[in-house]
């Protein structure tokens, strides 16, 4: 049996809110990713970006790489 819905904790922002990767199944039967960042507080909402394909999130890798490199020289 495959799993329906598999969570990466990818720590706080730098509003110390946490952050989560997810991967799950849709209504419409298809996978995507989306990015969730959860309360820290009473105060904090609930936010995400949901619907991402592979090509998003691997372009969000590449961006990060990118900039990482551009940050060193």
């Amino acid at each position: 049996m495959k799993p329906i819905r598999i969570e990466f904790d990818l720590g706080c922002n730098c509003h110390r809110q946490p952050v989560k990767l997810v991967h799950e199944k849709g209504l419409d039967g298809r996978f995507a990713w989306a990015i969730h960042r959860l309360e820290a507080n009473q105060r904090d909402d609930h936010a995400v970006i949901g619907g991402l394909g592979d090509d998003q999130i691997l372009a969000m890798a590449d961006a990060v790489k990118a900039s990482r490199h551009e940050r060193r020289d």
